[in-house]
């Protein structure tokens, strides 16, 4: 028996309505500037790792993360060209046709940003899916992994479009900005996690300031949309080896 319980009831509404005001928000903010929208939206589901105690059972918790992981492969363009084909092939129902255009339509607004290779966002969730099923019991890793992507990533992003007066390339196109704001925001965001799960204060800082580091490094070398791999996993293995688990 895989188990359900009123926790697991409790985090699985927060989450759902966190995520669909999330989606609202950003939606809203798709509107005025579609990069910094998906931005925010990449940054702030990162914040679902701090309701991860709430859950008892582990398939709860993966539930969740694979959902995400379906929503994100039906926003890859090439998934989107074959649904617009399967949708054009239905015979009759012109309602039908009409919700599939709609659904199909909304999807390519997601993602149609500019912000990122078409795969990023998979690659975000299916880590968030890894990381969930791996470490369940101790949610802790699972937040270093995510908060790492989610804001040192997301910041970096955002800040290099706007204020990266100073590229780089390694593979892909970087600015000194842009990694400096990978490494201030993963930092803040790992230590932030690290307090939220009761790592000592004194650890929790030079370990978060060193993961920052590494994350703003592998950033910067990593490219086509892996560093939504590369940043989870390098800060994760990073974290275990520090021993303090």
């Amino acid at each position: 028996m895989l188990g359900f319980s009123r926790n697991d009831t409790l985090g699985l509404i927060l989450v759902c309505a966190y995520i669909a005001a999330v989606f609202f928000i950003s939606e809203k903010a798709w509107r005025g500037d579609r990069a910094v929208g998906r931005k925010m939206l990449h940054i702030s589901i990162g914040n679902i790792v701090f309701m991860l105690f709430l859950f008892d059972h582990w398939w709860v918790e993966v539930l969740i993360a694979g959902s995400a992981l379906v929503f994100s492969l039906l926003t890859a363009r090439r998934m989107q060209d074959y649904l617009k084909g399967l949708a054009s092939s239905l015979n009759g129902g012109g309602s039908i046709k009409k919700a599939c255009s709609a659904a199909i339509k909304w999807l390519t607004s997601v993602s149609a940003s500019g912000a990122g290779n078409e795969f990023g966002l998979v690659y975000y969730c299916l880590m968030f899916t890894l990381l969930a099923f791996l470490f369940f019991k101790t949610p802790v890793v699972v937040a270093v992994g995510m908060l790492a992507l989610a804001y040192g990533d997301g910041l970096g992003a955002v800040v290099g479009m706007k204020y990266g007066r100073h590229p780089y390339r390694l593979f892909d196109k970087k600015s000194v900005e842009g990694s400096l704001a990978v490494f201030v925001g993963a930092a803040l965001a790992i230590f932030a996690g690290m307090a939220f799960y009761g790592v000592p204060l004194q650890d929790a800082l030079w370990m978060s300031a060193a993961i920052g580091l590494v994350v703003s490094i592998v950033e910067g070398i990593a490219f086509s949309g892996l560093d939504n791999v590369a940043i989870p996993l390098s800060a994760v293995a990073l974290f275990i080896s520090f021993g303090v688990l």
